[in-house]
């Protein structure tokens, strides 16, 4: 279904799909989940300067805070470099409808990443953006290119399809736009030359009364000169 993006977990490296789970969306639960967090960052032996706000970014966008996930995952990038936060980043902005920021972010991701899951899901997410803005023959090579990558992508699949079917709405509107537009250019154009007759008829009209008024004159004896 289009709107719908997929997911990337770092943790388990898999891919999930977006809303799989809904957190509590009250201030005390967000909380909690923020400091459970930190606590399970400062634990973890293999944690990175990014590691806290990529899961804090993970967890309010599951609680669909989207924007402060954004956040969270700007922090990320600014700390590490990394395909995943720009993809993730690029998931929080898609539900915010900013599609063409949404797109950037998954260009990232695609540019600097050599898995091809990741890829394959970038460019997914990529092509439902350009379908949100109606680039449906942008959205078709994006749905392409996840396939090339995941053969099996059902989901893929039935968006490519979609994507063709409304590409082909969109060029048989702009034709028949086009020739509706030509035929009210035609008819303007017939509309002017009638104009246009309409008016030699009238200067006809006027130059024959101007000749039969020189006619009727010219019978006529001038005035007699006055003598002094």
């Amino acid at each position: 279904m289009i709107g719908m993006t997929k997911e990337f977990n770092l943790r388990i490296l898999c891919v999930l799909r977006a809303r799989s789970r809904v957190f509590d969306h009250s201030w005390q639960n967000r909380t909690i989940i923020l400091c459970l967090l930190l606590f399970l960052g400062v634990l973890n032996t293999y944690a990175q300067k990014d590691y806290i706000p990529l899961r804090t970014g993970d967890a309010l966008y599951k609680n669909k805070d989207y924007a402060e996930a954004e956040t969270m995952y700007r922090k990320a990038l600014e700390e590490k470099k990394k395909p995943t936060s720009s993809y993730n980043l690029g998931n929080s902005i898609y539900e915010q409808n900013r599609m063409k920021e949404a797109a950037e972010s998954y260009k990232a991701s695609i540019a600097n990443t050599k898995d091809p899951a990741l890829k394959s899901n970038a460019y997914f997410n990529l092509g439902n953006t350009y379908f949100q803005q109606q680039n449906f023959g942008e959205s078709i090579k994006a749905y392409k290119e996840a396939l090339k990558l995941q053969p099996k992508d059902e989901e893929a699949k039935k968006n490519l399809m979609l994507a063709m079917r409304q590409l082909q709405q969109q060029q048989q509107q702009q034709q028949q736009q086009q020739q509706s537009q030509g035929d009210k250019e035609q008819q303007s154009e017939k509309v002017s030359k009638d104009e246009a007759r309409e008016i030699l008829k009238a200067i006809e009209r006027e130059d024959q009364r101007v000749q039969e008024k020189l006619k009727k004159t010219s019978g006529e004896k001038p005035n007699p000169l006055k003598d002094w």
